[in-house]
């Protein structure tokens, strides 16, 4: 049916309601005009989305699914990524009620022409086999609210008691072991599912000063194994969200086999290059750590500390209080020598190890990073925020070590190390470090987490409120990268990045550097289109196009989608690039304009450079995704260095554009790497079916061998 002008996303609705079944609807479907997509029906089709989610809430299946085929008739292009990005379409949202967002996506594929891509027929087909699990899920959702509602008053104040315990003692994760072990997940894993469980907590009952007064005292002894359980629970509830996200906002499938849904990427790409991505950022802070610690460190605050207890210099810090219940005080004076440690712009060791890790993705000085988070508060003025808990974690957990007897020494660790402050206490305190009433309150806004049903992370936003008090987990805060995680929570990205960005022109000075022309910033029109270039150059006849994508380094899935919606828009721009520009006519266009004297029968390439690692190696479109610091090494540096030798990675002793060419394209270095993951499967049980994500390990034996296979040799001087 063609398109109408007068037609609407409402009538058409209306008209599919009055049919009798759902044959009738979608051969009414084919009568129907179909609205001529405008400003008007763009506004209503996002409003039917929004419908669209409330009838999947109230369970109204015909209203649900007649509101989904009329949004699906009249743009699935359009209508689909917006679902997707709004998670309509996500068990979760709706107390994971899977059977009828199942049926909705059958109904979608019996439309599957009307769809128009493949990928769009695929999405609804990872839908119906994500929802699947969908009731598994539900039996461990029903096994935490159960666990929430037998310890209501005690459940949150331990679980934080639990964490902190563990980030304090250096949790170790053993990924060998199967889903159901507790040693199969990291400390990063169980705040994310305790993180869960508050906003669980959030939704089934009110949250106030009195949510965390009391420990459970049982979770010492008996009841220990009930608080494993509810974080193994929360730990896989919160993998089945990340599926969600993946086949919503990612590349991203689920199928199903038996009773085990498998997410995978679509390219197998995509999911090497995000592990290759972790496995080189990784590797990057860990060598920044080494070459640090044997460069004459700063003093850590566990030494200060170790130190400071050894001379006694902290006499009167804690006492022993049996009312209302045996705990450890803290008895903290106000003089000013004290908070001068907090004060201070001195840094210790482990506040330098956390520039560090900010320092992989970064392409200025470490100086640099000591910058504005927002009008108020510095990066320095967070680490000084960190600083002061991990004083505070300290002190308690060396008293306690202290204690002989384990019993005793465990029940005070449960009603000692979480803190409860009054919102004018914890401010007091913060203004004897800072002495500004601006920048204290700015910094407690950005550090604050109310909880609720919404998104909720206690490494993000520290200090949890209760509405009088804050709850505070002191070494869950001490050990969390709280400049990064704070930038990111709210939104200060560009901030951060300030009037310029530091990578773009590393690029274009390791390619100027390298003989090629460049231009940066372009504007023009061509083709009928108007560009805006990041990055032109040419040498050797060779031009290439490059984007330039700058996203913080992502920690979760939900993160994730956020440098892949970066690199969608690179593919994006350089599909037109590559389109406009191959072209003789444009190419000149574009030469005359930089008033570059070559010829215009230039080869065009394009390529995605990112800040941060994560799909360094996939290609859109084509178009080769590269990590920055290593497209910069190949243009200036041609090497990759090991501790005893490095591999040359130029062709010849001098670098050339067919180098460049080969990095981009061809047998490139991020293939090789690549190459040498290995494929696994990481499983998580849901009751009786299982999810399971197609993953990669690197081998590195493997990878040293293509590497030298490769690449000559090169000894070092």
């Amino acid at each position: 049916m063609v398109s109408s002008s007068a037609a609407t996303v409402e009538a058409l609705i209306a008209t599919l309601l009055a049919t009798r079944n759902q044959t009738d609807m979608i051969a009414k479907l084919g009568q129907s005009p179909r609205p001529a997509m405008s400003k008007a029906i763009g506004a209503e089709i996002r409003s039917a989305i929004e419908t669209l989610g409330g009838h999947i809430e109230a369970k109204r299946r015909r209203e649900a699914t007649v509101t989904l085929l009329a949004l699906l008739y009249i743009d699935a292009a359009y209508v689909v990524p917006r679902l997707r990005r709004a998670g309509v379409l996500r068990a979760s949202r709706y107390g994971y009620a899977g059977n009828l967002i199942g049926t909705l996506a059958k109904t979608a594929l019996q439309i599957r022409p009307l769809l128009n891509a493949p990928e769009r027929a695929r999405y609804f087909e990872s839908v119906i086999a994500l929802s699947k699990l969908a009731s598994n899920a539900r039996a461990i959702y029903d096994e935490i609210v159960k666990i929430l509602g037998s310890r209501r008053d005690c459940v949150l104040k331990t679980l934080l008691v639990i964490l902190n315990n563990q980030f304090y003692q250096g949790w170790v994760a053993d990924p060998s072991q199967p889903s159901w072990s507790p040693r199969r997940y990291t400390t990063e894993e169980y705040v994310d599912g305790a993180s869960l469980i508050f906003s669980i907590y959030a939704s089934l009952f009110p949250i106030t000063d009195e949510c965390c007064n009391h420990v459970d005292i049982a979770a010492i002894t008996t009841d220990a194994v009930v608080y494993e359980r509810l974080l193994l629970a929360a730990v896989r509830l919160t993998k089945f969200k990340d599926a969600e996200t993946q086949i919503d906002g990612l590349p991203y499938q689920a199928t199903l086999e038996g009773e085990t849904v498998t997410i995978s990427s679509i390219d197998p790409d995509i999911e090497r290059s995000v592990r290759l991505g972790y496995i080189q950022s990784d590797n990057q802070a860990i060598i920044r750590i080494h070459r640090f610690r044997n460069s004459n460190p700063p003093m850590s605050m566990s030494d200060f500390l170790d130190m400071g207890f050894e001379r006694d210099a902290f006499p009167g810090l804690l006492e022993l209080a049996e009312k209302p219940v045996r705990r450890y005080r803290m008895m903290l004076p106000t003089a000013p020598e004290i908070f001068s440690i907090f004060a201070g712009d001195q840094m210790f060791r482990e506040e330098v190890e956390s520039l560090l890790l900010l320092d992989v993705n970064n392409f200025g000085n470490v100086s640099d990073l000591i910058a504005d988070v927002n009008e108020h508060v510095t990066t320095t003025d967070i680490f000084k925020f960190q600083r002061y808990f991990t004083f505070l974690s300290g002190v308690y957990q060396r008293a306690l070590a202290r204690i002989e007897d384990e019993a005793e020494r465990t029940f005070l660790t449960f009603t000692s190390t979480v803190f409860v402050m009054s919102h004018d206490n914890l401010f007091m305190q913060m203004m004897l470090i800072f002495r500004s009433e601006a920048k204290v309150r700015s910094l407690i806004d950005l550090m604050k987490m109310t909880i609720s049903t919404g998104h909720i992370d206690l490494q993000y936003r520290p200090l949890i409120d209760l509405g009088g008090y804050y709850v505070i987990a002191p070494q869950v805060l001490a050990a969390s990268n709280l400049v990064r995680n704070t930038i990111v929570a709210n939104g200060l990205r560009p901030i951060a990045l300030g009037p310029e960005d530091q990578m773009v022109n590393a690029v274009i000075d390791a390619l100027k550097s390298a003989g090629f022309k460049v231009e940066s910033g372009v504007e023009l029109r061509a083709g009928g289109l108007d560009f805006e270039l990041d990055i032109v150059a040419w040498r050797d006849g060779h031009l290439f196009f490059f984007e330039c994508k700058n996203a913080y380094h992502p920690c979760s899935p939900h993160e994730m989608r956020n440098s892949y919606d970066h690199i969608k828009v690179g593919r994006d721009q350089l599909d037109k690039r590559r389109r406009v520009f191959s072209e003789t006519t444009h190419k000149s266009q574009l030469l005359k304009k930089h008033g570059w004297a070559v010829d215009p029968s230039a080869e065009v390439h394009t390529g995605i450079v990112t800040a941060n690692r994560i799909f360094h190696g996939a290609a859109l479109n084509g178009h080769p995704v590269r990590q920055a610091h290593e497209l910069i090494n190949v243009l200036t540096m041609g090497k990759l260095s090991g501790e005893e030798r490095s591999l040359s990675i130029w062709a010849g002793s001098e670098f050339h554009a067919l180098d460049l060419v080969t990095y981009l394209e061809g047998d490139s270095i991020a293939a090789k790497q690549l190459a040498a993951l290995d494929p696994t499967d990481w499983e998580v049980a849901m009751g009786y079916r299982r999810l399971t994500l197609a993953t990669y390990v690197l081998d590195p034996l493997k990878l040293q061998g293509i590497m030298e296979a490769s690449y000559p040799a090169v000894e070092h001087a």
